[in-house]
């Protein structure tokens, strides 16, 4: 993918850069395509998102102040539990 692409689509003038686009993108900025896909509006392919972008990607019109603190709420209870949401289950 090129620079002009990738600043498009940045700057909201793809209204939906195909998924092989996102794909490509979640690997450079190495995060998971579903936690890409939750955040442009897209179904993942076959994987969840985790939390926060899954609560960005569902409640877009939620206080993004609110989002951070159901975040910190997680991060409380998953410590709480001696949970780690990253971890490969």
């Amino acid at each position: 993918m090129n620079f002009a692409t990738l600043s498009r689509i940045e700057q909201g003038q793809f209204a939906a850069p195909g998924p092989d686009k996102l794909a490509r993108i979640a690997e450079a900025l190495g995060i998971s395509t579903a936690d890409l896909f939750a955040l442009a509006d897209y179904t993942g392919p076959g994987d969840l998102p985790s939390f926060q972008p899954y609560l960005r990607g569902k409640y877009r019109d939620m206080p993004a102040a609110a989002v951070d603190e159901l975040n910190k709420a997680f991060e409380r209870i998953s410590r709480k539990h001696d949970y780690d949401p990253d971890a490969i289950n």
